[in-house]
């Protein structure tokens, strides 16, 4: 696997010095609800993503962040302008009491709307509407016993290859949906390969002039796992994770190192899956692939056939529902 990525590593300080001044007008001729006003303030929809992070992370007001080389609206190809990174040592009360092992939250920034001028995201009417795809996507990757360097920057570019997905396709991702990446999501050897999407627990929905943005966290599954959210429901799976800290508990913490699916960890769950496809059947609502053909043209005369060369597989494209569906994805190669 080669993952295609060009970025950097910053600190929060620097997205100021590296954002430039714009004002916009709407169609109206009236000033539009945000704007960045000097080169030493930060994008309005950035600031309010940052200030609900500090919220959730007292204490890391400048984490370490992931950005782009290239912004993607200067022509880059990540559509996320930063990724930060906190550390949770999993020593506060809450986190004690939930049995929630220490690990990294990743957090981005570039789904919804940033800036306010319109260089990447429609301007929204009303504050009340999502800006830009109205969400963010987050993860949170359980700690190495001992582990004291910077964390691993693969789950960055994990949430690069998704939202490059959400831009070129336009579908959004919602709650509840599954995303069938078919490969170790770090590129090891590892039995987590596939992604469910749920809600942050730790963060709410936040509220700006430039709308309203959600956190849909990413937790890496196995493969029984997501077979089993396929026959019956994402929400379902989820629930049976939050029960075992070896799952990631009630935090959805993804280890890499988990050897066991949670069928395995506890057998008894399996007839939980059971009676609730039997009351509640399947929720899926659509699925994508890659497809692949090739044609061949008969030649009349003799009979033979002559094989074209195919055409190059389409990209994956799922029904535009909000209902929860599947992503058929996979690493770049």
């Amino acid at each position: 696997v080669v993952w295609r990525v060009a970025f950097r590593l910053v600190n929060m300080n620097d997205v100021a010095m590296s954002t430039p001044s714009t004002s916009w007008m709407t169609s109206a001729g009236e000033e539009g609800l945000g704007s960045t006003t000097s080169l030493n303030s930060r994008p309005i929809g950035f600031d309010a993503i940052h200030a609900a992070l500090s919220s959730a992370h007292p204490g890391q007001t400048n984490p370490l962040q992931v950005s782009a080389l290239v912004k993607y609206w200067l022509g880059g190809p990540d559509p996320l302008d930063y990724i930060s990174m906190y550390s949770c040592e999993g020593d506060n009360r809450e986190a004690q009491e939930k049995g929630i092992p220490p690990h990294w939250h990743y957090v981005s920034f570039g789904l919804s709307d940033l800036h306010g001028d319109g260089r990447v995201h429609k301007s929204v009417v009303e504050s009340h509407q999502p800006s830009g795809y109205g969400f963010e996507l987050t993860f949170r990757l359980k700690k190495e016993t001992g582990d004291t360097a910077d964390p691993p920057t693969w789950p960055a570019e994990l949430m690069q290859a998704l939202a490059r997905y959400v831009f070129h396709s336009e579908n959004t991702l919602c709650i509840g949906d599954h995303v069938s990446w078919h490969a170790s999501l770090d590129g090891m050897d590892s039995r987590i390969r596939h992604l469910l999407l749920a809600e942050d627990p730790q963060l709410p929905t936040v509220s700006s002039a430039l709308g309203t943005v959600k956190f849909i966290q990413m937790v890496g599954v196995t493969q029984e796992e997501l077979d089993t959210a396929q026959k019956w429901n994402v929400s379902g799976v989820l629930d049976l994770l939050k029960r075992f800290h070896q799952t990631g508990g009630e935090w959805h913490v993804t280890d890499m190192r988990r050897g066991e699916s949670v069928f395995e960890i506890d057998p008894t769950t399996q007839a939980l899956v059971e009676e609730g496809i039997a009351e509640e059947g399947s929720q899926l609502s659509g699925v994508s692939a890659r497809c692949g053909w090739e044609s061949r043209e008969t030649n009349l005369r003799s009979g033979s056939d002559s094989p074209n060369l195919p055409p190059p597989s389409p990209s994956p494209s799922p029904s535009p529902s909000s209902s929860p569906q599947n992503f058929e994805g996979g690493p770049p190669n």
